[in-house]
């Protein structure tokens, strides 16, 4: 592998929104104009965004009578105790 190749990549502030269908993702992208805040489509049904977008997703998700799920997680590494990560 060379130098310059880039073999790992961790984000942070970012959120993941998965949906149902691949319609109800483009929908939430085209309302809510969030293209420039994907910073990557990981498939159909699934994006990460920045992450202080998450309460205007979740709202725009409730008016459009979308059911939704907000769900926060500790990141830990399975190798490191929780001490060890420092967001």
């Amino acid at each position: 592998m060379s130098s310059d190749q880039v073999w790992a990549r961790l984000h942070y502030n970012v959120s993941l929104v998965e949906c149902a269908s691949r319609e109800t993702l483009d929908e939430l992208l085209d309302v809510l104009g969030l293209d420039q805040s994907v910073v990557a489509r990981l498939s159909d049904r699934v994006v990460i965004v920045d992450g202080q977008q998450k309460a205007q997703i979740a709202r725009c998700l409730a008016r459009r009578g979308h059911p939704y799920r907000v769900t926060d997680l500790v990141p830990r590494a399975p190798d490191q105790d929780e001490s060890a990560w420092r967001p």
